[in-house]
């Protein structure tokens, strides 16, 4: 039997090493040194604390523990219910675990021995109940040691738990890191097969355009050929039927010809006939006065014809219409250009300021360029009566463009065509400005010597193509046209090339240039000149300007040109003779004209210069002239300041001089007063009676035979 004092040393060392567990678990001594060397001191301090708490606390329960069952104790308090509890070691361990007794404490032998023998017992068997108690104790203390779990365990397991979530932490980053990495390469992947199919997408659709535009081209060329055939069909039946309305005429011709051939015989016989009786007549008669008028012939206005007189009607429906150039200011040329699918910049017209402000704003192009519209070269090096510079600028920014616009409508813009006084400008283009990597020539126009249009086109664009002509000939090249046909695809991809055209820009100056031919018949043009036809850097063919010139014989075809003239900008005398059906040019000298037949107007404008003088006009009233018509001819020419005399210089034919003669009496009685001297020649058909018309006028008007003598005494009369 082990003594007292080796039964509380064993308890002593039992509670010790519950108190320090890393004496009985050697992975936890290990797994405190890892964590002590990765945590520092600081946790080493805080475990030990814990340590030393958990100690102190365990033998103040235990102690606490022993007290409750010393007090409460049943078995210390009589001998008698000894052997009913203790009889029963079970009942007893039952009743120590029953009353919250702590196992693992110091038990202190010796007061309990003492205890005992003051309640009766006797000191064997207080030794007996003693190391009873003390060997139930022992015994649930090592079934309590075996399954507790000490505050030292429990950090370790709670450190191990914390490494492992740590270790596991880690890995679920590495895992993450892995499959974003993983994920990034695969939506790269799938991004570098997005843009390959897309790349491929577009070659496909550019593909598909290129075999659209063939096709259409191809249909396009067939329709024009179709129309072309059936204007060719057109044409000969026209020429057979004009064939035929010749043979007619001829044969009228020829009728009319054999009748008159018969007439003519018939009057020479009467002539013949009463000239043999006049003389028989007048020999038996006296010699009548020199005043004496035949009552038997008609000396009012009338005109002989083959069929004898008759009174002289208006023919000014007879009477061809002046000729006038129609001139296009540069946004008509483009409109005209862009209705014939020709590529050429976006633009707007402006004429006013909020009109320009719009249409800056509305384009929005990265630089805007405002071109003043006038009917004259050289507007970038004329100057305005505003004190502006140049008719055009260039701007980046559209807040610009109202300022630069107010400087420029309603002020006269001079440049080296428009003269001293320069053009007042209406009207101003807002286009977009583009870039021009290069600049070629290109023009159609009708040549006499190839007998059609011919195509024309040099790679030194942006320059006078006569200066081209004079320093390279050999960078003109010249294409002639066959006009039942018009220009093949060959001949046009040709032209391109040679301009200097590469990769898909030769096919889109040549259906350009097809374009321009449609545009040139279509206006019944005599030229189509583009320059620059140039190229920008995003490869786009665009016709910069244009200069377009119509055959005013067909103008009548073309009501909606005719509707773009702008009469501001010409002679305001010579818009007012034309539309009263005379031919007006004016010129800068003193002495106006009044003339019948462009013959003679220039014949009477060298013989004023001849004698010194200058003419103020070439004005022709042609031969149908009316009463009316000389009146208004009158009022036009005492419309010019510069006019110091008027040379009327008329040869009666269709028109006689009789006619001139009323039409000047009535233009100078009922019109506006005349101050300046008036000449007047007058020869032809009834010059006699013009003559008379004149004098009894009682103008004052100097009547001369001679064309010289009229002349000279205008050119006097002027500089007097």
């Amino acid at each position: 039997m082990a003594s007292p004092r080796h039964l509380i040393s064993k308890g002593a060392t039992g509670l010790l090493r519950q108190a320090h567990p890393e004496q009985r678990c050697p992975s936890a001594i290990i797994a405190r040194q890892k964590h002590t060397s990765t945590s520092g001191n600081t946790i080493q301090e805080d475990s030990s604390k814990r340590s030393e708490a958990s100690k102190n606390d365990t033998f103040s329960s235990l102690e606490a523990g022993l007290s409750r069952s010393a007090i409460g104790f049943p078995l210390l308090s009589s001998p008698t219910r000894y052997t009913q509890f203790f009889g029963n070691p079970k009942g007893l361990s039952a009743l120590l675990f029953s009353r919250g007794i702590v196992t693992n404490h110091n038990f202190n032998t010796n007061k309990i021995v003492t205890k005992l023998e003051k309640n009766g017992f006797q000191r064997g068997q207080a030794e007996v109940i003693m190391r009873s108690i003390k060997a139930l104790l022992g015994g649930h203390t090592n079934k309590i040691r075996k399954n507790i779990l000490t505050t030292g365990d429990l950090e370790n397991e709670s450190y191990l738990f914390k490494a492992a979530l740590t270790e596991l932490r880690t890995e679920l980053q590495i895992l993450r890191k892995n499959d974003a990495a993983a994920l990034a390469i695969r939506s790269e992947i799938i991004s570098r097969e997005i843009d390959s199919l897309n790349q491929k997408l577009r070659e496909d659709i550019a593909n598909l355009k290129n075999d659209i535009a063939i096709d259409m081209n191809s249909r396009k060329s067939d329709v024009r050929e179709e129309q072309k055939a059936l204007e060719i069909r057109i044409q000969s039946m026209s020429n057979h039927y004009m064939a035929q309305l010749g043979d007619m005429r001829t044969k009228m011709e020829a009728a009319k010809w054999e009748t008159t051939r018969k007439g003519m015989v018939a009057i020479f016989i009467s002539a013949t006939f009463v000239l043999l009786t006049s003389r028989i007549f007048m020999s038996s008669k006296e010699k009548m006065p020199d005043d004496y008028i035949d009552p038997y012939v008609n000396h009012s206005n009338a005109q002989n014809t083959d069929d004898g007189m008759i009174p002289m009607m208006p023919l000014r429906a007879l009477m061809a219409s002046q000729v006038r150039h129609l001139n296009l200011h540069e946004y008509q040329s483009k409109q005209l250009m862009a209705k014939h699918n020709v590529n050429v910049q976006r633009f707007a017209i402006a004429e006013s300021i909020d009109q320009a402000e719009n249409a800056a704003k509305g384009l929005k192009a990265d630089e805007i360029v405002i071109k003043a519209q006038i009917h004259a070269g050289g507007r970038g090096k004329g100057e305005f009566s505003s004190g502006l510079k140049s008719g055009v600028h260039l701007t980046r920014d559209p807040a610009k463009v109202p300022e630069l616009v107010k400087q420029m409508l309603g002020y006269k813009l001079k440049t080296k065509q428009t003269g001293e006084d320069g053009v007042i400008v209406n009207k101003v283009m807002i286009a977009e400005a583009l870039d021009i990597s290069k600049e070629t020539y290109f023009a159609i126009l009708m040549d006499r010597d190839s007998g059609g249009p011919v195509m024309v086109g040099s790679p030194d664009g942006g320059m006078d193509i006569e200066q081209v002509a004079a320093t390279n000939p050999d960078h003109i090249f010249k294409s002639v046209i066959d006009i039942e046909t018009g220009p093949t695809e060959k001949q046009t991809l040709d032209m391109a090339m040679k301009l200097g055209f590469q990769g898909k820009s030769v096919a889109e100056a040549s259906e350009q240039m097809q374009n321009l031919y449609q545009l040139f018949l279509d206006v019944d043009a005599t030229q189509v000149e583009i320059n620059p036809f140039g190229l920008t850097p995003q490869n786009k063919v665009v016709c910069f300007d244009a200069k377009i010139s119509f055959d005013d014989n067909a103008i009548f075809k073309h009501p909606e040109l005719k509707a773009m003239r702008d009469t501001t900008e010409e002679n305001p005398r010579e818009v007012e003779a034309e539309d009263c059906g005379l031919n007006y040019v004016g010129m800068d000298g003193n002495i106006g004209c009044l003339v019948n037949g462009a013959g003679l107007a220039l014949a009477t404008m060298d013989i004023i210069k001849l004698h010194g003088a200058s003419p103020a006009n070439f004005l022709d009233v042609g031969g149908g002239v009316t009463t009316k018509q000389v009146g208004q001819a009158f009022k036009i020419l005492t419309d010019d300041k510069n006019v110091k005399t008027i040379l009327v210089n008329i040869f009666g034919g269709i028109a006689s001089c009789l006619t001139i003669a009323e039409g000047m009496v009535t233009a100078l009685t009922e019109g506006p007063k005349i101050k300046v001297p008036i000449v007047v020649r007058l020869q032809g058909n009834q010059v006699e009676e013009g003559k008379e018309c004149l004098r009894r006028s009682g103008l004052n008007i100097t009547v001369r035979d001679d064309l010289d003598e009229a002349a000279i005494l205008s050119a006097q009369l002027a500089a007097a």
